[in-house]
């Protein structure tokens, strides 16, 4: 039987086919004239062309210790809309069989080849012998390299797909590039871009992207990626004779800081001007893939409008230009 892709999804669907399970929950239904109070099971399912909310109503009690996050399960529904496409489930079940890994994962849409070439001339253009050196220890070791161009940037928010963090890094060093154009005076151009590099080399250690779902690893959920990432740094750099500490230490703040507040999970806010600006490059970065990602989930042909996101609380617009300009 032919895969039933999730960019192809139209609403009233029949669905019969495997997914992976993203995201799983159990959340609380009002009472209602038809339902007395209860729990409904919250889906997020996936496939390597995308993702789909999904919902199951009925029967929550009896399945929902058979499948976790990561595994296959094999859905039946059809599709409705509700702020967006969903899955209204009628029957899931786990799937023991063997699965194509391909067809589970989202991978970029840009050629890794092509990215690691302009990964490695960057590398190449820093100027600083110090960080240069630092660069090539970390990206000469096989397995960290191969681990960087294949990681996802997240579980599902930004770049959250193989070759994620190898498309994101790119995005931030090309911001940052712009911005210490700008101040040349005052940033040290060769250490913003070394943070732009390095932010979220932890990322490889945090994400299990051999999992359907990037399932966080162990040490990512008790430890996490801006303080692996840190210690990733700090042991290279031991091995690099005569490494200057205040170089170290700028590096260390940036790598840090970089997620701009404390209650987005920094251990402080950035306070020198290469890791304000990194901060903000990375964001930008991050920001942008989410908006492309809604308007890439579809735009209403006749409204213009997507539906609503709830990790950028807003639904997007989308304005078709005409090429005369009338």
């Amino acid at each position: 039987m032919e895969k039933q892709f999730i960019k192809d999804l139209k609403v009233g669907d029949k669905v019969k086919d495997l997914f992976g399970v993203v995201k799983k929950s159990l959340a609380n239904y009002s009472p209602s004239s038809s339902k007395a109070p209860g729990q409904f099971m919250k889906l997020v399912l996936g496939d390597c062309t995308g993702t789909i909310e999904a919902r199951l109503w009925e029967g929550v009690e009896d399945v929902i210790d058979l499948f976790n996050e990561g595994d296959v399960v094999l859905v039946e529904g059809y599709i409705t809309e509700y702020n967006g496409l969903q899955i209204n489930i009628t029957s899931i079940e786990k799937y023991e069989g063997a699965v194509d890994l391909a067809l589970f994962q989202q991978t970029t849409e840009k050629d890794r080849r092509e990215m690691a070439k302009r990964f490695n001339a960057i590398v190449q253009s820093i100027g600083n012998s110090y960080l240069k050196k630092l660069l090539i220890s970390i990206f000469s070791d096989r397995k960290i390299y191969s681990a960087f161009i294949n990681c996802p940037a997240a579980q599902t928010i930004h770049h959250a797909y193989i070759g994620g963090l190898l498309e994101h890094s790119l995005e931030v060093v090309q911001i940052c590039e712009l911005i210490a154009s700008n101040y040349k005076d005052t940033i040290n151009r060769d250490l913003l871009i070394t943070g732009a590099l390095l932010h979220d080399i932890g990322k490889i250690k945090e994400y299990n992207f051999s999992s359907i779902s990037f399932n966080m690893t162990d040490i990512g959920k008790l430890i996490g990626h801006l303080v692996i990432g840190k210690e990733m740094i700090d042991e290279k750099i031991r091995e690099i004779p005569n490494f200057p500490p205040e170089l170290q230490l700028a590096l260390n703040h940036m790598i840090i800081s970089h997620h701009g507040e404390r209650e987005w999970g920094s251990p402080e806010v950035p306070k020198t001007i290469e890791a304000f600006a990194l901060f903000y490059g990375d964001l930008v970065s991050a920001k942008l893939n989410q908006f492309y990602n809604l308007l890439n989930k579809g735009v209403d042909s006749e409204s213009g409008w997507t539906p609503w996101d709830k990790f950028l609380e807003r639904s997007a617009y989308l304005i078709n230009y005409s090429e005369n300009g009338e």
